[in-house]
């Protein structure tokens, strides 16, 4: 039974060697390749690639906030143009009625004018057709002005 069990022993020791052989090439070689240079630069290269990934997606976010935001103030600036017209053409309008308002107050001016030189003819006609020079009283004065007014009006 010794020679037996020695044999067996033997035996084990013999695939055990060889198993550990046939996995410690393969063991060693990709230890050496896994630190190879090239392989470093790949990792390396792979964790600049994941930074770089990072990166473009925040810079695309950023870029998505800033054409909201672009947008929003495009909405804003035609609101504006938009408003600054109307406003315009409400200044155009009010500058015209302002020049009709003008135009109506020199009118009523020159009337009043006229009806001041008719009321002062007036006057000086009852003045010399009265033979005694005592001035008017106050009823006739009031009547030459009411009757100014009236002139006034109509014309």
């Amino acid at each position: 039974m010794s020679l037996w069990m020695e044999r067996y022993w033997k035996m084990l020791l013999a695939v055990l060697a060889t198993l550990v052989f046939v996995l410690l090439v393969p063991l060693v070689v990709f230890a050496i390749r896994a630190n190879s240079e090239s392989c470093l630069k790949g990792f390396e290269l792979q964790n600049k690639n994941q930074l770089l990934e990072k990166k473009l997606r925040q810079s695309q976010e950023s870029l998505r906030e800033w054409e909201t935001q672009w947008r929003s103030c495009s909405n804003v600036s035609k609101d504006l143009e938009q408003h600054l017209e109307e406003l315009t053409s409400q200044k155009n309008l009010m500058l015209s009625q302002l020049q009709e308002l003008k135009g109506e107050n020199q009118d009523l001016a020159e009337k009043l004018r006229n009806a001041e030189t008719a009321l002062q003819l007036e006057r000086e006609k009852k003045n010399s057709n009265k033979t005694n020079s005592a001035l008017p009283g106050p009823q006739s004065m009031s009547e030459l002005l009411g009757l100014g007014l009236v002139i006034t009006l109509f014309l």
